[in-house]
């Protein structure tokens, strides 16, 4: 048995299940921190012994979802962005151009989120190649659903539910999603959901993410016109 399959040395062997899952929640808590961090500190957060931590690292090394940093800190490597790119490929190509476009055309950054359980999290993402003040965003990063612009969004989009938020309601009236500092201070949130050809909501939202501020309501309507654009032709 190898050295990855115990947690300390002495304790009772540790299932192959049971590895991917302190392997996954140490994925999780790199991509939660916005900060390298050392085994110590990973080992603590986790409540797992710190050489049981390293050799997860070292796996998740072998196969660059891992990264070393300096003084024998850790992050995310490039692997996972890889895997980002991987999920819902079909979404991501339909969408792709259209944040292109969208990201020139008003100098901001545009994203397309996706709801996974009670999180939003983006697929893709386009940052404007010439504006000198935007928002950094990642794929794969993730907030709660109900917080922001896009994942709000998501939530209009489903059916009408007693214990919707003011700020649900409020998007469905408008037929948009705004939010302002709700993320990030200073950044302003509109987005709009998407859904498939046949009319049904596809749990997906298009949006954009201003650290400047713009005509919500011309955005928004720049927004709900590419979203039609994309099930019309492409979903």
């Amino acid at each position: 048995m190898g050295a990855g399959d115990h947690a300390t040395e002495g304790a009772a062997p540790v299932s192959g299940s049971q590895t991917l899952d302190r392997g996954l929640k140490l994925l999780e808590l790199l991509a939660s921190e916005d900060r390298d961090m050392t085994v110590a500190e990973l080992a603590a957060s986790l409540g797992m012994h710190r050489q049981a931590v390293y050799r997860l690292l070292t796996t998740l090394r072998s196969h660059r979802l891992a990264a070393e940093g300096s003084s024998g800190r850790y992050r995310l490597g490039l692997g996972v962005i890889q895997l980002a790119r991987q999920a819902n490929p079909h979404l991501r190509r339909a969408v792709l151009p259209h944040l292109r476009t969208l990201a020139e055309e008003l100098g901001v950054t545009a994203q397309c989120v996706v709801a996974e359980g009670d999180d939003a999290v983006v697929l893709a993402v386009v940052e404007p190649s010439d504006a000198v003040f935007h928002l950094s965003q990642r794929s794969g990063a993730r907030h709660a659903l109900a917080q922001g612009a896009s994942g709000i969004a998501i939530m209009m989009s489903r059916d009408p539910q007693p214990r919707d938020s003011e700020a649900v309601i409020e998007a469905r009236s408008r037929g948009y999603a705004v939010s302002r500092g709700t993320l990030t201070p200073g950044a302003v949130g509109i987005a709009v959901p998407l859904y498939a050809s046949e009319g049904d909501a596809m749990d997906a939202s298009l949006g954009i993410v201003s650290m400047i501020d713009l005509d919500v309501e011309r955005t928004a309507s720049r927004l709900i016109a590419a979203a039609d654009e994309i099930t019309a032709t492409e979903l």
